[in-house]
């Protein structure tokens, strides 16, 4: 049995439903193979160096009150910090990815999760990212010269 419950990881998956899918594990066990996996730290690296100017728009999931007090009935709305809780996951929303959280914090075998942020997916924040996506390879044929 590994470790994986002494930390907060960040991992990063893709699904056929989901597509990019962002979990923050909150303390909770992870497989072996999953908590030895190298890339979701590079993934979360990669993501934080990333210079791509189009992020996607994202929604909070509007039932998150409710999914937080039941989750931790010991939460004291009054001294959390809402804003600070949700600056990750707004980010890899940004990014087109699904983020969810573990809903019960102190339960490491319970593998409940609930969606935070998701990206919304328009037309045009599309086209900003193909654009985007042209421009870095055409700096990295350049680069190559």
């Amino acid at each position: 049995m590994n470790i994986s419950s002494a930390y907060d990881l960040d991992l990063f998956l893709t699904d056929s439903l989901w597509g990019k899918i962002h979990l923050a594990t909150a303390g909770g066990y992870v497989r072996d193979e999953i908590f030895n996996d190298p890339q979701h730290a590079e993934t979360k690296i990669n993501l934080r160096k990333s210079t791509c100017i189009a992020d996607y728009d994202y929604k909070i999931n509007p039932n998150l009150d409710k999914i937080l007090k039941l989750g931790d009935r010991e939460l004291d709305f009054k001294k959390f910090d809402k804003e600070m809780y949700l600056r990750d996951f707004i980010f890899y929303a940004k990014k087109g990815y699904f983020s969810f959280d573990k809903t019960f914090v102190n339960c490491s075998l319970d593998f409940h999760y609930h969606l935070v942020a998701y990206p919304v997916f328009s037309e045009n924040n599309i086209q900003d990212r193909l654009s985007d996506y042209q421009q870095q390879k055409k700096e990295i044929q350049f680069s190559l010269k």
